[in-house]
């Protein structure tokens, strides 16, 4: 019986393992290369969610729940690591191996069903042609035709064979693939779901106090935008803003805020940088990185006061030995808090450190036109400095204590009051500005012999017989050492600007009590000279006019002219302003 072998109506295997192959494989390596790029994204967003963790400690709330869940995410990105294995192993590497060892079996068998096939049809041909007059030739055709039929029928029975292991082998390496595949996604869901619901309690709460979050929030908005209106509706000026300092603030700065600087360049541009005051130093920076620069190195040796005769409003000066340095505030509000906070800090830092500290810090002289009363051309070491002179000026009666305050041991003066002052009061003084008072230091500064028997010749209770005369008749309370600056502040501006407490006197009342009477007193002036001049043989004395020389002849019928009344003022051929102290 003839052998025939008929197509199927169904798929050749051949297509099926070449469908396997370019479809099946090839699709997922696409979704195992997707899965890879999937996991590394997702391991940088839970890097992104440590690091915001990290950045938020300080909320304990937001800290948790990042930490949390970026525990959780990192698990479930391990899940899908093993997920994305397991389909290398499975479905492409099993499956691509079938396709590749087996395939090339059955492609080796067909080849050779193949060649028998057209062998045996050849045979076939000449076995039909061979003519019946020539027995030979038809006995060889019947022969070949015969072993070319049998090498078929066992090459087919092969073919057939190899088909039939590839179908069964080929449901059981796709079903087990996929098997295999499914598992591995059952595992991850199953491994994501018991993950989740660990930490649903956590959810569950987290989700009811974000809700009351939300609510907290939505009514603090509502106040705010309440408060908002609220504001609106009134009228403030920029100087109405709370301006406030701290001399004892815990990091050093005592007032910080943007000022105007003056440049100290022919331009004389303006500039606007952030200043601050820390550590007894005047700072500024031009931005919040840049280092500080330093235009006081020390507010012990400075004085300040407000600028009026500049075109520019709200402008005050910091003036120190070597420099000078003018600034310009937002408003006058402004200005007077930094003037404040200045003359505060220097009072605080003197306080905190004691004078004798700084006294060769102060190589500081006095003016070359500032002579002794003898002569202009003697040596600088007439000046006097030093315990000297804090005995011989205390020893005056009244100068024992302060002469606005009563504060004990002062060891600052006015010399153009020729008074006694504590630290305090001193730093009043020297806000009032210097032609209304001086300031100079007992013990720190240098002290020139003219000024020196000026101060000896004053005192404060001379200076307070004049300016506090009508107090006991007004029936006011002076300031004691425990009152607040600003009692004293209020007091001294009384006394010597508004010269509120004069009393007229008659010409020959006695002052302090009797002790001294009237009398007249001269200081001698000095001709300025350069240092390279010689002192001149005759000297000319100056005298003072009747009437005006002593405190005692101030007459009552006559409006007082500011403080040269009680001590006349000292002429830049005397003295020049020293700015140490606060």
């Amino acid at each position: 019986t003839q052998f025939k072998f008929k197509r199927s109506n169904h798929r050749s295997p051949s297509f099926i393992l070449r469908k396997i192959d370019t479809d099946l494989v090839k699709l997922c390596s696409g979704m195992i290369e997707a899965g890879k790029a999937y996991v590394s994204a997702n391991k940088l967003f839970v890097n992104g969610i440590r690091d915001l963790s990290q950045q938020c400690k300080k909320d304990e709330m937001i800290s948790e729940c990042l930490d949390k869940f970026g525990e959780s995410l990192q698990e479930i990105v391990n899940y899908h690591m093993i997920l994305f294995d397991q389909a290398q192993r499975s479905v492409k590497q099993q499956l691509h191996n079938f396709v590749k060892e087996d395939v090339r079996k059955f492609k080796e068998t067909k080849k050779q069903f193949d060649k028998v096939r057209e062998d045996m049809e050849m045979a076939q041909v000449k076995n039909a042609q061979a003519p019946r007059n020539k027995p030979h030739e038809v006995e060889e055709a019947t022969g070949t035709l015969t072993i070319t039929r049998k090498c078929f029928r066992h090459l087919a029975l092969d073919y057939v064979l190899q088909i039939n292991v590839l179908q069964a082998k080929k449901k059981f390496e796709i079903l087990d693939a996929m098997l295999s595949f499914m598992h591995a996604q059952h595992t991850l869901f199953q491994q994501g779901y018991n993950l989740l619901d660990e930490i649903d309690p956590y959810m569950k709460r987290l989700a009811a106090e974000l809700d009351q979050l939300v609510i907290d929030s939505a009514v603090e908005k509502r106040d705010m935008e309440h408060k908002h209106a609220t504001i609106q509706q009134r009228d403030f000026s920029y100087d109405d803003s709370k301006v406030e300092f701290n001399v004892d603030a815990p990091n050093g700065v005592v007032m910080e805020g943007y000022l105007f600087k003056r440049a100290s360049n022919a331009f004389k541009t303006w500039n606007r940088r952030w200043f601050s005051i820390q550590n007894s130093q005047l700072v500024y920076q031009k931005k919040l990185k840049d280092s500080l620069t330093v235009v006081v190195e020390d507010l012990r040796l400075c004085s300040v006061k407000p600028c009026e005769d500049i075109e520019r409003r709200f402008c005050f000066e910091v003036v120190s030995p070597t420099k000078s340095c003018m600034l310009q505030a937002e408003s006058e509000k402004l200005r007077q808090a930094w003037i404040q906070a200045v003359q505060a800090s220097i009072a605080s830092a003197y306080r905190e450190s004691p004078d004798n500290c700084y006294i060769e810090r102060l190589d500081r002289t006095a003016s070359p036109s500032t002579s002794s009363i003898d002569s202009a051309s003697e040596p600088r070491e007439r000046s006097i400095r030093g315990d000297g002179i804090l005995q011989r000026v205390q020893s005056v009666p009244g100068n024992e204590h302060c002469c606005d305050c009563g504060q004990a041991d002062p060891r600052w003066a006015s010399i153009n009051l020729g008074i006694l002052l504590c630290i305090e009061c001193s730093g009043i003084h020297r806000s009032l500005g210097v032609h209304c008072s001086k300031v100079r230091s007992l013990t720190l500064d240098s002290w020139e012999p003219e000024l020196l028997k000026l101060m000896c010749e004053l005192g404060n209770s001379i200076i307070n017989h004049i300016y506090e005369g009508s107090c006991e008749e007004l029936g006011l309370k002076k300031p004691g050492p425990s009152s607040s600056r600003q009692e004293k502040e209020a007091w001294i501006k009384a006394k010597y600007v508004e010269k509120r407490f004069l009393k007229k006197m008659a010409g020959g009342e006695t002052l302090a009590n009797g002790e001294r009477k009237s009398r007249r007193w001269s200081v001698k002036k000095c001709q300025r000279h350069d240092s390279s001049t010689k002192a001149p043989k005759s000297r000319r004395k100056h005298r003072q006019e009747p009437g005006s020389a002593s405190p005692a002849n101030l007459s009552s019928g006559a409006q007082p002219r500011c403080q040269s009344q009680a001590a006349p003022p000292i002429s830049s051929a005397h003295t020049r302003e020293n700015f140490c102290g606060p």
